[in-house]
């Protein structure tokens, strides 16, 4: 007799049908159209040469043969379970620390809560944060010293991948005093003339909190530089000129001689993780505990 060629994809449309009833259903509930269910299992009955489900217009049921078929399935579909479990712990003890470097300022209400729940689904595994500041806004990546980073896009490095976590508005950091800090919230336009303090260097990511999308090519004016968030901070608080930042550093840095107001025009920043292939096991998980602690 031939080889049949089964593959798990068949297992799991023959269990779906079963379980449903229903085509319609089954496809829904394994995220494909309903023809190509369809087709799945014709090309499994052709291979087995039996009939597996009796359809009509009104039901789906298993033909006695196709019950046989629907135990050794159930079987066969406990034990890849069981198998990808012992995988996945394979890969953890190969892969048990994880070094994931963040931007100074970025994700600090996040980050406490996702050391907390990453320790709990995997006490064996060691979890290292290495802060950066705005020198490295990429958190490590480019470098290689980091498996992932906790960061805010844009950013000049490539072929990496970024999966966002959260999003927050944008404010202006402005002195006491200032005409706009009179103003309840205010739009990026009445910004873009005032002196800025800007992250050292250049590059995309720089660009993006001088307000850069909205200048039409108008060069920014750049009084200081700033490598972190209290150098930026402590420099407005001295006058010597504004800022953007997110809205979180209006709650966790706060200080006297400076008033956060909200940009109400300005496109929400985003926190997100990045990552290069091949990544260590562990980002995924701890991507996953990211998206759950922000939600």
């Amino acid at each position: 007799m031939a080889l049949m060629n089964i593959q798990l994809r068949h297992v799991r449309c023959l269990l779906a049908v079963a379980g449903e009833r229903s085509f319609a259903r089954a496809a829904e509930k394994l995220a494909v159209s309903q023809p190509a269910l369809s087709q799945t299992i014709s090309q499994l009955e052709e291979t087995l040469g039996f009939e597996i489900f009796q359809r009509t217009t009104r039901s789906v049921t298993l033909t006695k043969d196709g019950e046989a078929l629907c135990e050794y399935a159930q079987k066969l579909n406990r034990a890849m379970e069981s198998f990808y479990r012992d995988v996945k712990s394979l890969q953890l003890s190969v892969h048990n620390s994880l070094r994931v470097g963040y931007l100074i300022g970025t994700a600090v209400e996040f980050i406490p809560k996702i050391t907390q729940e990453f320790e709990r689904r995997f006490p064996n595994a060691t979890l290292e944060f290495i802060e950066y500041d705005f020198n490295n806004p990429d958190a490590g990546l480019a470098t290689g010293s980091v498996d992932c980073g906790i960061f805010r896009p844009p950013v000049d490095t490539t072929n990496i991948n970024i999966v966002e976590i959260a999003r927050e508005r944008c404010v202006a950091c402005l002195p006491d005093g200032h005409p706009l800090s009179l103003q309840e919230t205010v739009e990026v336009e009445q910004l873009l003339d005032e002196p800025f303090i800007a992250a050292p260097g250049s590059g995309i990511w720089r660009d993006y909190w001088l307000a850069g999308q909205y200048r039409n090519g108008r060069e920014a004016r750049v009084v200081f530089e700033a490598a972190t968030v209290d150098s930026e901070l402590q420099a407005v608080a001295m006058r010597k000129g504004i800022s953007i930042t997110a809205e979180s550093t209006a709650r966790f840095y706060a200080r006297p001689g400076v008033a956060f107001r909200t940009i109400t025009n300005m496109e929400e920043c985003v926190i997100a993780i990045g990552y290069k292939h091949p990544a260590n096991p562990l980002v995924r998980e701890l991507i996953d505990v990211a998206r759950s602690v922000a939600r």
